[in-house]
């Protein structure tokens, strides 16, 4: 009660002589490699976490088409887009059939994003590769604001992918 922060049990200059010297080592915080730069790391993280809103956005999409609804966002991947006229088309199990491809969909983007924020460069290259090819289809639709938020994620994805490579120089 008498101290204002918390603190490991080893900072304190009267318990040291209880822990082995390798305990009083500072530890780099979790997730940082020793000499890593915590900018490049924030910024591998903050691209690899497009991936994960690009697969929310478009799920919520399909759930919102799988329950009849015409509401959807602006934003989200145009093959599940696709997917979900092709469910209404069929009605019925189809649009509950195109759900679970949208599931499926979302799931690599989320796969995606795992790897990206562990700095695996394929990973973001390859995301990069597949949201390109859906920004393609948003533009053979005509949806010209999905395909300038395909251009934004991409730009942000590049931006991760940039300080992937310059963590992986360190």
């Amino acid at each position: 009660s008498d101290m204002e922060h918390w603190a490991q049990a080893a900072q304190f200059t009267e318990l040291q002589e209880a822990f082995p010297p390798e305990v009083l080592q500072p530890a780099a915080p979790a997730g940082m490699a020793q000499g890593a730069d915590p900018v490049l790391l924030k910024q591998v993280k903050s691209g690899a976490s497009w991936f994960f809103t690009v697969a929310a956005l478009s799920m919520i999409n399909s759930m919102a088409s799988a329950c009849g609804s015409d509401w959807r966002f602006l934003f989200g991947l145009g093959i599940t887009q696709i997917f979900d006229a092709v469910g209404r088309e069929m009605g019925g199990g189809g649009r509950f059939v195109t759900l679970g491809l949208d599931v499926l969909v979302a799931g690599v983007f989320v796969a995606f994003g795992i790897f990206a924020g562990k700095r695996h460069l394929w990973a973001f290259i390859a995301g990069m590769v597949l949201l390109a090819l859906d920004g393609a289809l948003m533009l053979v639709f005509r949806d010209w604001i999905g395909a300038a938020f395909h251009a934004f994620v991409l730009f942000w994805l590049f931006a991760g992918t940039r300080a992937c490579l310059a963590l992986k120089k360190i």
